[in-house]
């Protein structure tokens, strides 16, 4: 778990950011209509006078899906490479420096470019992790396994704050949480945990609901405080992303 010195390496944050989402989209619905005209074009050119044609509209149907699927697969594929969110990090020998872009406003940073946490100077760090599972997902964990992880890492330094995170299968979040001997080890929180308390409070489990005073009190309280911020402010990573920052702090920290 050592990070390579090349600095300053560039970290593109949110690889699913709202622009491509909304493209996929439309790459999806696109398919799904050339597909069914294509199928039907198809089936009528091909397969005319045969029993076929009886059922053209369910395998136009059944070929457009497919066809959309893949297209939708392809596109992701190729902008996720081409097209990055404009929030990125520099990690440096000095610094880690995140350009906000159009995130600025998400993280209540309005006319700030970038946020700056230095090496050198006093960083309070604080990791968490929890499962997939249990809880009623949205959003982008409703596309990561339901037996994954969330590793995430908040560093504190004055006013300066920036969350990190990214989702990692068992066994390579096991990497990481198992570890007691990093600088800081992560703590598991359960989300399920969460939602339960919030259910028998509001008679129903909410998406993100509030983290409730009592669970703050706690002694996992700062957890709970930085996985409310997380849903805000924390920027995802890939998980080669997370695991360099992740390495990198071990040597710089």
């Amino acid at each position: 778990m050592t990070a390579q010195a090349n600095s300053p390496k560039v970290l593109h944050a949110d690889p699913e950011h709202g622009g491509l989402r909304f493209v996929i989209i439309l790459v999806l619905l696109l398919g799904l209509v050339l597909g069914f005209m294509l199928m039907q074009l198809l089936i009528r050119s091909v397969a005319a006078d045969t029993l076929l044609r009886d059922f053209a509209t369910i395998i136009s149907c059944t070929g457009a899906i497919v066809l959309s699927l893949i297209l939708a697969w392809a596109a992701e594929t190729y902008l996720k490479r081409a097209w990055p969110s404009g929030t990125l990090l520099l990690l440096g020998d000095s610094e880690l420096s995140c350009h906000l872009g159009d995130r600025s406003q998400d993280l209540g940073r309005d006319g700030q470019e970038k946020l700056v946490i230095e090496w050198s100077k006093k960083i309070n760090l604080t990791r968490w992790s929890f499962a997939l599972s249990g809880y009623p997902r949205s959003g982008r964990e409703r596309r990561v396994p339901s037996n994954w992880h969330c590793l995430a890492c908040q560093l504190q330094q004055d006013d300066t704050r920036l969350i990190v995170f990214g989702y990692f299968p068992p066994d390579e979040a096991a990497v990481w949480t198992e570890n007691p001997a990093l600088i800081e080890p992560f703590h598991t929180i359960s989300l399920a945990k969460l939602y339960a308390e919030a259910g028998k409070r509001l008679g129903k489990a909410t998406t993100r609901p509030i983290v409730p005073s009592s669970m703050v009190a706690g002694s996992d309280g700062r957890y709970w405080l930085a996985e409310q911020k997380r849903w805000q402010e924390g920027l995802e990573l890939t998980q080669e992303d997370m695991t360099l920052i992740l390495a990198y702090m071990e040597q710089k920290l």
